[in-house]
């Protein structure tokens, strides 16, 4: 068995050992998108056929070619859901049995924009800030360009949420958590005043443990160096009541490292750089974790050391967007579960892997009874994915999240959920879960 067979088999053993009825609470907040997933026509030969512009060097060519003239660009919306990091991530997190509280701008109060009523349904509770904001998100086959319309971020703010949400009701939320998950730093202009505030207002003598907090910074490039330097000292001001966990992807870590005057040598995916990076910005910023997905792999960093584990590529996604915030979501559940740093990983990779390989619509959940309806997950060339996976007869209402609506029923926890999507991956004929094996 190979080093990372023998750690999937790890990760989905300790999945399963997680008790069925573990529920943590968990809050996560603050924003809120429409997304529209769109293809771009590059020729099209009828009214419903077309072929789209592959990668994002052929759009960029495109448009390149149309300087001091013009250019028609056709673009078809293939899908509307659920947007914004927040969102994407709290639904996926359903799939892991939280208890969860959703706070942010999904609509006004306790009436929900329909295409959050997924969420919605699955949550404990969702509270609104404000009307959502939306983003055009062009995907190609080696990556996506988010196109953002975000006035209506301008409502993610320390005073709004107090008033929305109100202090009793926040500061019982806050007491009892196990996690709290507040994203999208880059397109919430407020989000530094919020965590400072709640640093100060809110978390002192709160409670006598420590939560975990996942920050997502969510590509901080358009932000000012005295912007982002301002935020990291909020998220410490954070850390002295909270375990930090800071999520990044390898762009985010670089950034940072810059930012600190520390250096990622080497190749842009290399794992063994992206470790060094986590520990690097752990001890430097005083966190209790850092996180930093790759393309095909991950490393984090903690406390007690460091580590890194394969990741489950998919070389033809179906859809990318949202497959950070999914990492996000596996990676802060398996950790409230109390699995181990690798395990954590892996079953980050898991859950975005899946996403990745197979495109879900809200719309179209009740038609969908079994894993026969949709395309297998990713799987090593030549190999085929478990037939033998069971599914539930009816999928449940729980909208846009892979482990809720096409590997478990309600009623199943953490353990069962987390095996299922893990047993996914395993090509037929192998007799353990530690077959499965990156791409």
């Amino acid at each position: 068995m190979s080093d990372h067979a023998a750690q999937c088999l790890a990760a989905a053993n300790a999945l399963e050992a997680v008790a069925d009825d573990h529920r943590p609470e968990v809050v996560v907040g603050f924003d809120g998108f429409i997304d529209y997933i769109i293809d771009v026509v590059d020729k099209r030969s009828s009214q419903t056929e077309y072929d789209d512009v592959r990668t994002i060097a052929d759009f960029g060519a495109r448009i390149s070619a149309a300087a001091g003239q013009s250019a028609n660009i056709e673009l078809v919306v293939t899908q509307t859901k659920i947007g914004g990091n927040g969102p994407i991530m709290a639904n996926a997190m359903l799939g892991y049995a939280a208890d969860l509280a959703y706070l942010g701008v999904v609509g006004e109060g306790d009436v929900v924009h329909s295409v959050f009523q997924p969420l919605a349904d699955g949550a404990r509770e969702v509270i609104g800030l404000g009307g959502p904001a939306s983003t055009d998100a062009l995907e190609f086959s080696d990556g996506k360009l988010m196109l953002g319309k975000l006035t209506p971020m301008d409502m993610v703010t320390y005073d709004n949420l107090r008033a929305s949400v109100g202090d009793v009701k926040l500061r019982r939320l806050l007491a009892e958590a196990a996690a709290v998950a507040t994203v999208n730093w880059t397109m919430s202009m407020g989000m530094t005043e919020i965590w400072q505030g709640l640093a100060k207002d809110i978390l002192p003598g709160l409670r006598q443990d420590r939560p975990f907090w996942f920050v997502d910074l969510a590509d901080p490039a358009k932000r000012t160096a005295d912007d982002l330097l301002g935020a990291l000292d909020a998220i410490k001001a954070l850390q002295q009541h909270c375990d930090v966990v800071l999520g990044l992807n390898g762009s985010e870590c670089r950034q940072l490292l810059t930012l600190l005057d520390e250096e990622w040598t080497g190749d842009k995916e290399s794992t063994d750089q992206a470790e060094r990076g986590a520990a690097i910005l752990r001890e430097r910023l005083g966190l209790s974790w850092v996180m930093v997905h790759l393309v095909a792999s991950a490393a984090c960093a903690w406390d007690g050391g460091s580590a890194q584990a394969a990741g489950f590529l998919c070389p033809d996604p179906v859809i990318t967007t949202g497959a950070g915030d999914h990492f996000n979501a596996g990676f802060l559940s398996a950790l409230v579960a109390g699995l181990e740093p690798v395990d954590c990983l892996l079953v980050g990779g898991a859950t975005s892997g899946r996403m990745c390989a197979v495109q879900y619509h809200p719309s179209a959940q009740k038609q969908l009874n079994s894993l026969g309806n949709m395309p297998p997950a990713c799987n090593p060339p030549g190999e085929s994915p478990n037939s033998d996976l069971a599914a539930p007869s009816a999928v449940d209402s729980f909208g846009y999240s892979p482990l809720m609506s096409a590997l478990s029923a309600p009623h199943l926890g953490t353990g069962a959920r987390g095996k299922a999507l893990l047993k996914s991956y395993l090509p037929q004929g192998e007799e353990t879960l530690g077959a499965l094996a990156p791409i």
